[in-house]
């Protein structure tokens, strides 16, 4: 009786996941999201298309999108490392697409562009800087725009204010959000305050798992690294030091899931693309300071930092941004924003960067 009961649990359990596995897969058609009709409902002069090109000798993929073909190439670099975002940007702010033509690049070694076959040794910060800089003049002669903007979150704006300072020409301006300046410093902050909240919050479960947390030092390895902010991400995403919104990672994972640009085993690589890209290119991230090695840029810049970001800090982001010299400037707090002001304020985010916007192109003698 006993054997019968659990062959029949058994048998739930499977046709539940292939229940699961099939709805999945039915969402997983690998194709982007139509673009949106006019409102006379004429098909719009837009894009939507998922391009597959060779950048830096591997092929990578480009998701591109915009309402109106004529409006400036935004190129946005996700975070992570190894994190690509158009899962999240088509759920909180789509309305981008009505002012750019949005450029989603999924990066070497993640999401739509992983590979096993990518050489271990490419995944650096120089090869990434060199894989934007090659994306970026392909997108010029593309949309045959002699510049382009550049727009980086988390990670992303790491590596967007480097490739904006070793080739400036290329873009009509920098537009940072969650900026890294100075990560080891910032890592410090962020297992501070987790620690801090739960005191406050009288949690004694998150105190004990947080007070058996060893912070890595300045020779840690990747290994230690990753192990460390597993469980520390977990306290900051709890507290708020993420996403005001959401304080557990499953809404996110969820929007993942049901991003039609990924196919069915896409979907599955995207974890095995972020874990593989943080193992390589985190030391770089973590011994970067740019408070030494960034005090000038000759591009306009414009710093969007939520104040309860933990991720990123605000106080570091600010004072990065404080001793850096730009022929145009401006830092932007976002009252109600942890680390992702862009989808946790879209429409706030959205009047800016279009003020903005318009004012870089009226002051270079371009229409917007």
């Amino acid at each position: 009786m006993l054997k019968k009961i659990m062959f029949y649990i058994l048998a739930i359990i499977l046709l539940i996941i292939l229940t699961a596995s099939f709805a999945l897969y039915l969402k997983s058609p690998g194709k982007p999201l139509e673009v949106k009709e006019s409102a006379e409902n004429v098909p719009s002069t837009g894009i939507s298309v998922i391009e597959k090109a060779e950048i830096g000798g591997i092929d990578q993929y480009l998701i591109i999108r915009g309402n109106d073909m004529s409006k400036p190439v935004m190129l946005f670099l996700h975070g992570g490392p190894g994190s690509p975002e158009i899962a999240f940007m088509n759920h909180y702010n789509r309305a981008l697409e009505e002012d750019f033509i949005m450029v989603y690049w999924e990066q070497r070694g993640s999401g739509k562009s992983f590979s096993t076959d990518i050489p271990g040794e490419s995944m650096t910060m120089e090869q990434f800087i060199a894989d934007t800089r090659e994306v970026s003049l392909h997108l010029s002669k593309r949309f045959n725009q002699q510049k382009i903007y550049l727009m980086g979150h988390s990670w992303g704006s790491l590596l967007g204010i480097k490739t904006a300072w070793h080739h400036p020409e290329l873009y009509h301006a920098y537009i940072g959000v969650g900026q890294v300046a100075h990560q080891y410093r910032g890592e410090k902050i962020s297992f501070d305050w987790v620690k801090e909240q739960a005191r406050l919050r009288e949690d004694e479960a998150s105190l004990k798992k947080l007070e058996k947390l060893t912070f890595p030092d300045s020779l840690a390895t990747a290994d230690e690294w990753v192990s460390f902010l597993r469980t520390e991400r977990n306290f900051v995403n709890k507290f708020g030091g993420a996403m005001r919104e959401h304080t557990s990672m499953w809404p996110l994972i969820k929007m993942v899931l049901n991003t039609p640009e990924y196919t069915f085993s896409e979907k599955f690589n995207y974890m095995r693309g972020n874990l593989y890209s943080l193992k390589s290119l985190w030391l770089e991230v973590i011994n970067t300071n740019l408070m030494t090695q960034t005090d000038s840029i000759r591009v306009p810049v414009f710093i969007c930092q939520g104040i309860h970001d933990y991720q990123t800090p605000y106080v570091v982001a600010r004072e990065f941004y404080e001793q850096l010299e730009a022929p145009k400037k401006a830092f932007i707090p976002f009252e109600n924003s942890a680390h992702s002001p862009l989808m946790e304020e879209p429409e706030k985010f959205n009047a800016l960067l279009r003020q903005f916007v318009k004012e870089t192109h009226r002051e270079a003698n371009l229409a917007f």
